[in-house]
């Protein structure tokens, strides 16, 4: 039985930035949602039950050019955003914009670009990874020092997430642009730590993504990891196991982010060929397909409701979906 294709949003109102959208998040009550962009600019539109379309609220600015990423903290109180300068040689800062705050607080800077970030549900500590590095960097969440890196993957890593439980950190990375495309090395792995004790442990490596994962996401019970990649392919593993569990194929570029639902087995994933995919994991099934972007997928993201999905694209667009629940 086929999917059934939406080509515009289920829900009024569209958001909107001058340049690409890379990352969306909601607030941990679900009323707000907060997007960054190319345009340098960290937007917060109040999205609460009842709106007919996304409000905006704050417009916040760190000193950089580019927004990779943006979070709520855990506490929901406060929101990070992850910039990218290129003043005389690349540099990244994460901000913080503590609730009611005038201004933004420079938690961390580090040389180089960097692609993506993560906290650790507790709050207290942030995984940063990407550009050209073969790391992931952790720092205290508090005060932006260093604590640790997860050294020696095979390739640049792109994407890095946390479990739920905090305890595990999975760190994906991509083939550089010239390597053999004959060599073994052009399949891509992903890394699985525990972070939980002083010194970390690398626990699995997974490897199976042509050419590279360019997003990881993990399942609210934490026993399954999805990756997306350059090949197409949205893959699903066990994360006590070394091999995947399920391919998810259908999409025709590259996927470049993911999703679960917090309350539904359903997962989402948004990519280059400008649709975002929902899938039935009991099954494996493609449920829906949501078009209407004019560009790119590059950000989606559950509320804790399961009932709505933000997406963020290259059109500059940020759109909330209906999200239809299982029977």
């Amino acid at each position: 039985m086929s999917a059934t294709v939406i080509d515009r949003p289920s829900r009024a109102g569209t958001a909107k930035h001058s340049d690409v959208v890379t990352s969306v998040a909601f607030s941990p009550d679900g009323r707000r949602l907060v997007s960054g962009g190319w345009d340098g600019l960290v937007k917060l539109w109040d999205v609460g039950k009842g709106a007919a379309s996304p409000k905006l609220a704050r417009v916040m600015r760190g000193e950089w050019d580019e927004v990779e990423s943006v979070a709520f903290l855990p506490d929901g109180r406060s929101i990070a955003g992850l910039g990218v300068g290129w003043d005389g040689a690349p540099f990244s800062v994460v901000t913080i914009w503590d609730e009611d705050a005038e201004r933004g607080r420079e938690l961390l800077r580090a040389p180089g670009k960097v692609d993506s970030m993560a906290f650790a549900p507790d709050g207290r500590t942030l995984a940063t990874a990407g550009g050209e590095s073969r790391a992931v960097t952790i720092w205290d969440a508090a005060d932006g020092s260093r604590l640790l890196s997860l050294p020696e993957h095979a390739a640049p890593v792109w994407s890095v997430a946390f479990a739920p439980d905090g305890r595990l950190a999975a760190a994906a990375g991509v083939i550089p642009a010239m390597a053999d495309p004959t060599a073994e090395e052009r399949r891509g792995e992903i890394k699985i730590w525990d972070v939980s004790g002083p010194r970390p442990e690398c626990l699995r490596r997974l490897v199976g993504h042509d050419y590279g994962a360019a997003s990881v996401a993990f399942a609210p019970d934490g026993a399954l990891l999805a990756s997306g990649g350059f090949d197409r392919v949205v893959k699903l593993w066990d994360v006590d196991e070394s091999a995947s569990r399920t391919d998810l194929a259908g999409h025709i570029g590259w996927v470049a982010a993911l999703a679960f639902s917090p309350v539904e087995p359903i997962l989402a994933s948004g990519s280059h060929d400008r649709s975002i995919r929902l899938w039935d994991l009991r099954d494996g099934s493609l449920r829906e397909v949501l078009e209407g972007h004019a560009g790119n997928v590059y950000a989606v993201a559950f509320a804790p409701d399961g009932r709505t999905l933000a997406s963020g694209s290259l059109d500059g667009a940020v759109r909330l979906w209906n999200v239809p629940q299982t029977d």
